[in-house]
């Protein structure tokens, strides 16, 4: 590791800036393997568009523990000396979560976006507190928290998510940063920041809150998510350059790029939200990325879904790929002459 736990959030303070994109798993048309050159591609499409670290989502869809830890050995390995890699810890228990993050440590990743696992029902915010403390403790990585009202923690406080917990559990000496969203609730930001904003980083990742976050609280970095979406051109993409037009203080310039890519912030991105997990892997296809299906279970795509996509990234300047076919293959084994089989 490049930083004891005593330096993590100083090493966080040095490193992380800029936009941290996201990378899911490719498979083999038939689903029965990883897909490692679809992987190692997308993690150089995020490379290409400026982020800074790419987030691999262990969560996303059917994996064994094995396959797991191949495929965040792939991303390191395609990342090395480029970008920084982290992961997701929220699998199914904490046992696993542990195992993991000290496979993680050891091949090359450096921090990782801290969920709770589904078999995790905690009966007092104490037992959040210690299975938090648990999972960080197991490890030296950067731990970059998630309070997001997802995790079912409302029967404790009204927020969803007890600021004043979230404050104890930054004193955890590897707990760098706080992935936060305006649209969590406004009063529940604005204590959150309050309490922890000047002793660790704070972000609000989505691109609609940033004339705020970003223009106003001067936040350093955002993410992880799929912003590769935004730009199909990696010579300049718009959506960093928004970014670092709000930090600078250039508002204007800056909001005229967010009118511009608007039609995917709103619009195509919902309808890609709204489709799951497989409709953002769709939209990465359609600006640029490998694509390809997911195991089951996952939601179908929908050909209304589909064209609210298409018609969302061609609002905003960008071209996207006719042949459908391609993304079910997958973009490099479509490239090889492998097609669906009937």
């Amino acid at each position: 590791m490049e930083f004891t736990k005593s330096e993590a959030k100083q090493w966080a303070r040095e490193n992380y800036k800029g936009l941290s994109g996201t990378l899911s798993p490719s498979f083999t048309p038939d689903l029965k393997e990883l897909d490692e050159e679809g992987i190692r591609y997308d993690v150089r499409h995020n490379i290409s568009k400026g982020m800074f670290s790419v987030f691999c989502q262990t969560e996303i869809c059917a994996l064994t523990m094995e396959e797991r830890k191949r495929y965040i050995e792939i991303a390191c390995e395609e990342a090395k000396g480029k970008a920084l890699i982290s992961m997701f810890t929220g699998i199914e228990t904490i046992e696993q979560d542990i195992e993991l993050l000290r496979h993680f440590e050891k091949i090359g990743g450096t921090h990782t976006l801290l969920g709770w696992p589904g078999m995790f029902y905690p009966k007092s915010e104490e037992d959040i507190y210690q299975a938090t403390k648990k999972i960080c403790d197991s490890t030296n990585l950067a731990v970059d928290l998630w309070p997001k009202p997802k995790f079912d923690f409302g029967r404790f406080h009204p927020s969803q998510f007890n600021p004043e917990l979230i404050e104890r559990i930054t004193d955890i000496p590897n707990v760098v940063s706080i992935k936060a969203y305006l649209s969590d609730g406004l009063g529940k930001w604005a204590e959150i920041h309050h309490r922890v904003g000047d002793k660790i980083l704070f972000q609000a990742a989505e691109p609609s809150e940033w004339p705020v976050t970003v223009a106003q609280y001067k936040q350093q970095f955002a993410g992880p998510v799929d912003y590769v979406i935004f730009d199909q051109s990696s010579d300049n993409p718009r959506i960093l350059r928004m970014f670092n037009l709000f930090l600078e203080g250039d508002f204007l310039e800056a909001m005229d790029l967010y009118w511009e890519l608007y039609p995917i912030t709103i619009g195509a991105r919902d309808t890609a939200f709204q489709s799951g997990m497989l409709g953002m892997k769709y939209m990465q296809w359609l600006t640029g990325g490998n694509g390809g299906m997911f195991r089951q279970p996952t939601a179908p795509i929908y050909q209304h879904q589909k064209d609210a996509m298409r018609a969302g990234v061609k609002a905003a300047g960008i071209t996207p790929p006719e042949n459908e076919e391609e993304f079910y293959v997958g973009r490099l084994n479509y490239a090889k002459g492998l097609r669906l089989e009937y």
